[in-house]
Order: C-alpha cells, then structure tokens, then sequence
C-alpha cells in the first residue's frame, strides 16, 4: 500500500479519534447519543462510557476519558505525519502510533460500542505490527 495512503489513514483515524476527545472534554455531561432502533439491543449508551455510567463516577470522570481520547488522536495523528515523513515526526512515528494506538484501545474498552469494531480493529493492527517489528528487531 503507498506509503502516503497509509499515512493519510492513520491521520485520519487520529482526527477522528481527537474529535470524540474534544467532544467528550467539553461537554462531560451531554446525554448519550440516539442510537437507530435496530441497535436496541445494546445495553450501553453510545458516546458515554459504559464503566463510567455503571459506576457513577460523573462528569469529571467523563473529562478524563476525553482527554484519554484525545491524547491517543493527538498521537495517532503525529505518528501519521510521521509516518508521510513531517520532520521530526519521522523519527518518532513507531513511538507515537504504538503509543496512540495502545491509549486508543483504553479508551475503547471505556466506551465501547459495536459502533467502534473498525477503530478497535485499526488499533489492535497497529500495535500488533509495532510489536512484530519490535520482535523481529531483536
């Protein structure tokens, strides 16, 4: 796959995982969103946390799942940069996508939805292919 395909999916997957951030650290307390009908049979909420809401823990717990969100697309999109050869960038991408990606899947488990399966499956491939070069490497 050319190598700017690549890098403009891991920066585009890092803007959207920032924009649940953003979302998530300005307004803690928004409802969750509608779901269609035929996803009735979730039991979660969707754009809240499932452990957050079980627990009780409010609306400060919700601003630390934002920021978990957006430091891992912060991450994501820096590594993607990298990845295109943004200066400095280049030098740290394995560091920042393993990082982002790792952060990314926390936050999945968080607030996990059937809605989030592509962005778990995205993750999980990148770290485990950070991992298998890491193994390789030694």
């Amino acid at each position: 796959m050319p190598q700017v395909l690549v890098g403009g999916l891991l920066v585009l997957h890092g803007f959207i995982t920032s924009a649940i951030g953003v979302g998530a650290v300005t307004s803690p307390s928004a409802p969750p969103m509608a779901t269609p009908a035929w996803m009735a049979w979730w039991p979660g909420p969707f754009g809240r946390s499932w452990a957050f809401e079980a627990l009780g823990l409010g609306d400060g717990a919700a601003m630390v799942g934002g920021l978990i969100w957006l430091a891992a697309g912060l991450a994501l999109i820096g590594g993607g940069l990298g990845w295109l050869g943004v200066g400095p960038l280049g030098e740290l991408r394995h560091a920042l996508l393993g990082g982002g990606a790792a952060l990314g899947l926390v936050a999945l488990a968080l607030y996990f939805h059937p809605f989030y399966l592509a962005a778990v499956l995205i993750n999980v491939a990148i770290v485990g292919l950070l991992w298998s070069r890491l193994a390789f490497a030694s």
